[in-house]
């Protein structure tokens, strides 16, 4: 499990997202998990103006939206194979699953960030 508390993980942006960004591999595409991270993206700034209870109400749904969103493109293919991967799947649902304020969706949204970092440098790797 993941857990999204850099104050207390203080390697989230680090070691565990680079362990990620490895179990993901060069499976899946950037191009693909830049689709994901810009929605995440959008939501933490719909999120960042108002309040947490607001977030809950408002902002919540749509984060819990993207299991769904993770599910359907784990079906879809191109080019023979998968367009996003079992690891992939199993790091946005174990996160998504934890958001559960403002705060925890802005943890997110830097994980996820640090993870396309580094899986960009996989990605370029021969």
């Amino acid at each position: 499990m993941i857990d999204l508390d850099y104050k207390t993980n203080t390697e989230l942006f680090n070691k565990d997202a680079k362990e990620w960004a490895t179990k993901i591999g060069k499976d899946v595409k950037n191009t693909q998990i830049r689709k994901f991270y810009d929605a995440v993206l959008d939501l933490s700034q719909e999120a960042k103006n108002i309040s947490n209870d607001e977030v809950k109400s408002d902002i919540l749904p749509f984060v819990k939206m993207l299991n769904s969103k993770v599910a359907y493109a784990s079906t879809r293919k191109s080019g023979g194979s998968n367009l996003i991967n079992q690891a992939f799947v199993s790091m946005m649902q174990d996160c998504i699953n934890q958001i559960d304020s403002k705060q925890k969706l802005e943890s997110f949204k830097l994980f996820f960030e640090a993870v396309i970092g580094f899986h960009k440098s996989i990605e370029g790797e021969k």
